[in-house]
């Protein structure tokens, strides 16, 4: 009875450990493991065996601004069932990763600011559940490549990138969240303080949005002014990107 006691509580009860055989994913696609449960000193029933992404989300409230972490696409693994003591049991996996994710990385670098992880979620019956946390690499889709690249080329440094909860206006989301990766401003655009581009990927094609910090003039106030263009998967390869993005901040600077 003792025993049991302690496992409750999580002491002497179930471990996990979760292994990642894909270290690094791009959104769409299937990350591959293995998730390992040992017994404790005593039985335990185990509910069920779930897995979720994990990244880090702003949150604005009223005009404060915190941060948290949030999971999302969580999928169960296994249902119930009842774990002997010092029993070991291996649940293999393959986690579907949703196409909206954030990327972490992009050109063989990190992106600053960007973390996703796989979270692993035991729950016990009467007792404290157990997890795991593991890192892993997002890295850019074809179309972000090409889009990022092309606004690099244009003499916009990229700074950091972050997650921010909400809805974008007129643009259709999975999620309840979207990622927005800042640059830094260019001699092009002198109005420009800076630019924000989130992505909004479906299996068809991708939402790119645009939204830029304009500086005031003598007799106007600075603003923030946005712009959305789609890029057709099918024709990636097609578009001279880097002009197509010249003349929507050259428009968005003048506007």
């Amino acid at each position: 009875m003792f025993k049991k006691l302690l496992a409750s509580v999580g002491v002497g009860g179930a471990e996990v450990e979760t292994e990642l055989h894909t270290p690094g994913v791009q959104p769409g696609g299937t990350v591959q493991g293995v998730i390992r449960l040992r017994g404790g000193k005593v039985a335990q029933d185990i509910a069920r065996v779930a897995l979720e992404f994990v990244t880090r989300v702003e949150f604005e409230h009223a005009d404060e601004e915190s941060q948290g972490n949030r999971g999302f696409g969580r999928t169960d693994v296994h249902w119930a069932f009842t774990l002997g003591p010092n029993e070991p049991f291996e649940i293999p996996f393959a986690l579907y990763t949703p196409l909206e994710t954030p990327i972490t990385f992009y050109n063989g670098r990190h992106l600053p600011g960007a973390v996703v992880s796989v979270r692993t979620i035991v729950e016990i019956e009467n007792a404290v559940d157990a997890g795991d946390s593991d890192p892993l690499g997002i890295g850019a889709l074809p179309a972000q490549h090409v889009v990022l690249e092309a606004i690099e080329r244009l003499g916009l440094p990229l700074r950091s990138a972050d997650v921010e909860w909400g809805q974008l206006r007129g643009i259709r989301q999975e999620l309840p969240f979207y990622q927005e990766i800042e640059f830094g401003p260019s001699h092009r655009y002198p109005r420009l303080n800076q630019l924000e581009v989130t992505f909004v990927a479906r299996p068809e094609g991708m939402d790119v949005i645009l939204e830029a910090d304009k500086k005031g003039g003598w007799i106007s106030e600075g603003s923030d002014v946005f712009d959305v263009l789609f890029v057709d998967y099918n024709a990636l390869g097609n578009v001279d990107w880097a002009a197509v993005l010249d003349q929507r901040l050259s428009a968005m600077s003048s506007r």
